[in-house]
């Protein structure tokens, strides 16, 4: 039987997991041509005040449950707290796939399943600085039409903004970044 495209199972990363750990920075230094998001992810753990861990998420193939290298991490998502404004707010940051499973969804099943646990959790809204042509299919929308800003952001458009919950007020202003971005 050939198969066309996979079915993605995800899961929250396992609190002190280091098989989770291991498995999320293999994924992100093969997806980047630097260490940078790993370590990223890596400091962004340490930091109690912006690490959720139910909001890492991992994507494995499911179609074929029966074998072990199939049950690996092929993608990871990760949503963190942020500041916008000088109000609590979310961030979508590192995001990777690893190479060989690139436009089989996994991207896709990961991002989407960080989204759904966060909206589910009744948070407001979720910033991303990404491809202003992919990050649209999942709801962004121009942060510049929610007035919000970033002077590290030197691509204006790649700003954008998810909003979970149709009732609340965002904040305007800057989004600030945990200490572990450097910025």
């Amino acid at each position: 039987m050939q198969h066309t495209g996979h079915l993605w199972r995800t899961r929250s990363e396992h609190v002190g997991s280091v098989e989770d750990q291991a498995s999320i920075r293999r994924v992100l230094e093969a997806a980047f041509e630097t260490d940078a998001e790993a370590d990223l992810v890596d400091a962004l753990r340490e930091a109690e005040d912006s690490w959720i861990p139910r909001y890492s998420v991992l994507g494995m193939t499911a179609a074929i449950p029966d074998s072990e290298f199939e049950t690996m991490p092929a993608a990871h998502a990760l949503i963190h707290r942020c500041m916008v404004g000088g109000q609590p707010g979310l961030m979508l940051a590192p995001t990777g796939v690893l190479p060989q499973h690139h436009g089989e969804g996994a991207g896709t099943a990961v991002i989407s399943a960080a989204l759904e646990t966060a909206q589910a959790e009744g948070e407001a809204f979720v910033v991303v600085y990404g491809y202003p042509h992919y990050y649209p299919r999942f709801g962004f929308k121009p942060a510049s039409e929610f007035g919000i800003t970033a002077g590290w952001a030197t691509q204006t458009e790649a700003l954008q903004v998810r909003v979970l919950d149709e009732s609340a007020t965002l904040p305007a202003g800057e989004v600030q970044l945990p200490d572990a971005y450097g910025v």
